[in-house]
């Protein structure tokens, strides 16, 4: 089958998985092309335009987005990121042919991008199967919350905003998706179970069935190594007691990596007889301790394997995740590991096997790291690398994937016609632009890709040049000056968007 797959983001858990994947369908005899937006992964194509020297197109929506909330609702939501349906994709850079000869379209995160006013009409008719990386796709705009279930009806009064109201963004969001997700002929997915029941329950997608499969992991890479060549490598005494953990962003307060400080504290005064280095990965601030913790910051794949294979466990303290790829790859390595029975992290190991569950406190999870230390580590070792890679690799992960593809290529058509979609998306976009501008005190630069060319033809190249043409028969970039008001210059965008529009 052709696949074409799409995340809105080039970085990121989602986009790991997502690309992942996309390598394992290849190496199953699946054809395939990978998109996201830019700065776009080497071998993939672009989602968007790109302006030389131009701001990554996201950029501007996370900066409005984290304009919605406070850090203290999202601390105490474990949630790092509200968005609601907001894009500033007018134009999409993937060709009508791309799309047309996919066999399926698989989406993974694709928020920010979806309601573009070219790609989503361009998906309508298409087979789509969605992997849900979180809760996002079926909430009002969360994209995790430990507590707020208002999505299994309506959003509203939504406890993450900055002015939660009965129509709220979190209500019109949920209001929106409602009226668009019917255009779409979806099969849905997700690598946990605990994310494919909330899912199930939610009022978006009350009943439908929803796939569990796992991320698909490199077991080449992520495998077994000489573990004392390595500790002499990095310099790490042979008798210590290894303690890892680490994620993208240490600042993120879902992760909860202040969990771990406290437990080793906990640790180094209960145990004091314990030799024990504690060892951490990832961006963001450099946190401290009474203990010497060793930050080696964000590191390649292969060096992050070097440490999985170096620590005697690694622990996952999040308060909240769908299936953690840090927990599937430290199991690959052959590293015992320690989460939470939260979300679906719990699904990522066998407890007592190859890992163990520790109660939600420093205290215990303290506890459960003296556990491990007591434990048989080398019998977990060799367990944990013959679960994940029984269970995580590639080949097994892109058959389950075949089937579904093959089940929903195999059903009929059962979505709506487009009736007023064009209307309600250049709405969308509009709207968009206008919030983004107002949250961030910024002017946005947006290309916009009329649906005619010069000499009558659609397209007019452009999805092959992946550039900003000039002529305006073809095309335009609006640069509205930095001192316009907004108002000012969404009415001449909106003038020139519709004088663009006339040609079709």
């Amino acid at each position: 089958m052709n696949i074409l797959t799409i995340n809105a983001l080039p970085s990121g858990g989602a986009a790991y998985a997502a690309l992942r994947l996309h390598v394992a369908l290849m190496a199953h005899g699946h054809r395939g092309t990978f998109v996201c937006t830019d700065p776009v992964l080497p071998g993939c194509l672009p989602l968007n335009y790109t302006s030389p020297g131009g701001a990554p197109l996201m950029s501007s929506l996370f900066r409005y987005w984290d304009s919605l909330t406070t850090p203290d609702s999202r601390t105490e939501a474990a949630c790092e990121l509200f968005s609601d349906m907001s894009t500033v994709l007018f134009s999409c850079a993937v060709s009508d042919d791309a799309i047309a000869q996919a066999d399926i379209v698989h989406l993974h995160w694709a928020q920010g991008v979806l309601l573009s006013p070219k790609l989503f009409p361009q998906l309508c008719g298409k087979k789509i199967v969605w992997t849900f990386h979180d809760m996002n796709p079926f909430t009002g705009g969360c994209h995790y919350h430990v507590s707020c279930r208002r999505y299994d009806q309506q959003c509203g009064e939504c406890p993450m905003l900055v002015t939660p109201s009965s129509n709220d963004l979190s209500a019109q969001s949920h209001r929106l998706k409602r009226e668009l997700y019917p255009h779409l002929d979806l099969a849905l997915a997700s690598p946990s179970a605990w994310l494919a029941k909330l899912a199930s329950n939610s009022s978006l997608f009350a009943g439908q069935p929803v796939a569990v499969i796992p991320n698909a992991h490199d077991i080449k890479l992520f495998s077994p190594r000489d573990r004392q060549a390595l500790r002499e490598e990095y310099d790490v005494p042979q008798d210590e007691f290894v303690v890892l953990a680490g994620m993208e962003s240490l600042d993120n307060p879902r992760k909860n990596i202040e969990c771990v400080i406290e437990a080793m504290e906990i640790f180094a005064e209960t145990y004091p007889e314990i030799p024990f280095e504690l060892v951490m990965f990832g961006g963001g601030g450099v946190l401290s301790a009474s203990f010497c913790i060793r930050h080696v910051g964000s590191v390649e794949s292969d060096t992050l394997a070097d440490w999985y294979n170096m620590a005697d466990v690694f622990v996952h303290p999040s308060k909240l995740d769908n299936l953690s790829n840090t927990l599937c790859e430290a199991q690959c390595c052959g590293t015992p590991v320690i989460a939470f029975d939260t979300g679906g992290s719990a699904e990522a190991f066998q407890d007592g096997v190859t890992g163990f569950i520790s109660e939600l406190s420093p205290e215990a999870l303290a506890r459960t790291i003296n556990k491990m230390f007591m434990s048989d580590r080398p019998r977990m070792r060799v367990a944990a690398r013959e679960f994940a890679s029984r269970r995580f690799c590639e080949e097994s992960v892109a058959q389950q994937y075949s089937r579904v593809y093959e089940e929903h290529a195999g059903t009929g058509g059962r979505r709506q016609s487009h009736g007023s979609l064009e209307e309600v998306l250049v709405a969308n976009v509009m709207d968009s632009l206008f919030k983004v501008m107002v949250a961030t005190g910024a002017y946005c630069e947006i290309a916009v890709q009329p649906s005619c060319a010069k000499g009558g033809k659609r397209g007019g190249g452009m999805e092959e040049s992946g550039a900003y043409p000039e002529d305006s028969r073809r095309g335009c970039i609006i640069r509205p000056e930095a001192s316009a008001s907004s108002g000012t210059w969404i009415g001449a965008m909106l003038q020139k968007v519709l004088s663009l529009r006339k040609c079709e």
